[in-house]
């Protein structure tokens, strides 16, 4: 699990040519969303493809009353690209993490372009199939390991995405704990040890990490 962040390079737009391309951003709206808002809910109908252009996204499901954050997305995503062509519907709920702005695009010119032009229906199958080899991958890198591995391996996922050693956690100890199949007291517990170890700073939500070689460590051999 070296990267959690599901990017498009190059970007989608390369595949399409001048007038593809301005098709399917005249039939696009950009929607702004606050921090902690709801851009996808779980069960809805997928009638637009949606693309991140700005920001970040958490993806979590919920089922038997449990939410569990799988994967966080950064700007130059697609998000639940897979349900868009699977069952039609969204089978995760998408929230803001900080202040985004997504483009919808109406999905029928969306799949115009896939019959129309071979190189970008090439790449949005590529695309897919990455999306779903690396959710699948990381997910079993996370539940492969114990406590301290996985809370490291997190830590440092997030690190990477803030681009900073200095951050506030994206969801609560709960989610988290959900996430990486632990209760939430072994993921404080966890928290704890790391920081009287001297690796991390924690305070609330907020996570400083002091020694990335050592978190490293912990999140390999953990």
């Amino acid at each position: 699990m070296t990267n959690n962040i599901l990017k498009i390079s190059p970007p989608w737009e390369n595949y399409l040519t001048p007038q593809q391309s301005a098709i399917l951003l005249s039939s696009s709206t950009l929607i702004n969303f606050h921090k902690g808002e709801t851009i996808i809910k779980q069960g809805f109908a997928a009638s637009h493809i949606l693309y991140l252009q700005e920001g970040l996204v958490k993806l979590s499901l919920e089922e038997q009353e449990k939410t569990v954050v799988f994967k966080i997305i950064s700007s130059g995503s697609f998000i639940g690209l897979m349900c868009s062509f699977v069952k039609r519907n969204f089978d995760f709920t998408a929230t803001a993490i900080e202040e985004c702005t997504v483009r919808m695009i109406e999905r029928s010119f969306f799949e115009q372009m896939i019959r129309a032009n071979g190189n970008f229906a090439v790449h949005v199958v590529e695309l897919m199939s990455f999306m779903t080899n690396k959710i699948v991958h990381d997910l079993v890198y996370i539940h492969n390991k114990n406590a301290d591995g996985a809370i490291s391996t997190i830590l440092l996922e997030l690190s990477n995405i803030f681009q900073s050693n200095d951050f506030q956690m994206p969801f609560s100890r709960v989610e988290l704990a959900d996430t990486l199949g632990y209760s939430k007291e072994s993921v404080i517990s966890s928290l704890s040890t790391l920081q009287k170890d001297g690796i991390i700073k924690v305070s609330g939500k907020k996570i400083k990490i002091l020694n990335t070689e050592r978190l490293q460590l912990v999140a390999q051999y953990g």
